[in-house]
């Protein structure tokens, strides 16, 4: 039997419910479209989801981990243990739905120097868009355009952005491999978003594919922004110039255009 086309890799930190409902879903829609394995880290859950794993097969691959490592150590040791062409990384509460993985990897195919291609992502349970993109403040803060949008622009499109989210992405295993995977140094947060900037640096582009939809639940792990400051105090001191001279000032647009929506729907938002 040949190497699988896609690895799905799954960093999974308790939320038994929400890995069955996003396992059940990968089956429901991917079934006799790609040939694929999925990679499921468990980052020392104590809520049975351990039981559960071990019950799983083909195309199921298990690794346990005896202690609390992190979305960035998880991913790097499934992309070390994957045998797919391309690394599907993808969080246990997000929810795919229709035909969303094939678009993705069509961007491969029809362009050239890829990083990593993203999707759009709603919140569960919400008519709200959380994720269409990364664009940077002028100060080189990420923010995820879309947030809090009803509607969902660029329908048809797939675009280029700044970063995207890796709540929900695809990218050459290769290429994974070549820029050294995600730095370690952050915990369950910029890391993404730190793999894009250097992907960018290397002459890749970063997709997003408007008509791929999936949903998110969103920080629903235990301890999911502990880290935040120190992750954002990080990114800002190693791009935080280079941001503000390049990303931040060909974002400026979209950046204005999502303050704009934001101070007129929930003005909370902006002032909090």
């Amino acid at each position: 039997m040949g190497n699988p086309k896609v690895s799905i890799i799954i960093s999974v930190f308790g939320q038994l419910e929400h890995t069955r409902r996003c396992l059940d879903q990968l089956s429901e829609t991917l079934a006799g479209k790609v040939d694929y394995e999925v990679i499921v880290i468990d980052d020392a859950s104590r809520d049975g989801t351990v039981e559960f794993l071990k019950g799983l097969r083909e195309p199921y691959r298990i690794i346990l981990n005896k202690e609390n490592r992190g979305f960035a150590r998880n991913n790097n040791l499934g992309a070390r243990e994957a045998r797919g062409e391309y690394l599907c990384l993808l969080n246990n509460d997000v929810f795919v739905r229709g035909d969303w993985l094939l678009p993705m990897l069509k961007v491969f195919r029809e362009r050239e120097k890829v990083g990593l291609v993203g999707n759009v992502q709603r919140l569960s349970n919400s008519l709200r868009y959380d994720h269409m993109g990364v664009v940077f403040s002028p100060g080189g803060l990420p923010r995820h355009y879309g947030q809090g949008f009803l509607h969902r622009p660029f329908k048809g499109e797939t675009r280029r952005w700044s970063a995207v989210t890796a709540a929900c992405c695809v990218m050459e295993a290769a290429v994974f491999e070549q820029v050294g995977g995600f730095d370690e140094i952050f915990i369950n947060g910029c890391e993404d978003i730190d793999l894009c900037l250097r992907l960018a640096l290397r002459g890749y582009f970063n997709y997003v594919v408007h008509d791929s939809v999936v949903d998110h639940v969103k920080c629903a792990s235990e301890g999911r922004k502990t880290h935040n400051l120190r992750n954002t105090e990080y990114l800002l001191d190693r791009w935080g110039e280079s941001i503000r001279r390049d990303q931040a000032l060909s974002d400026k647009p979209l950046y204005r255009r999502m303050l704009l929506f934001g101070l007129l729907t929930r003005p909370w938002t902006i002032f909090s």
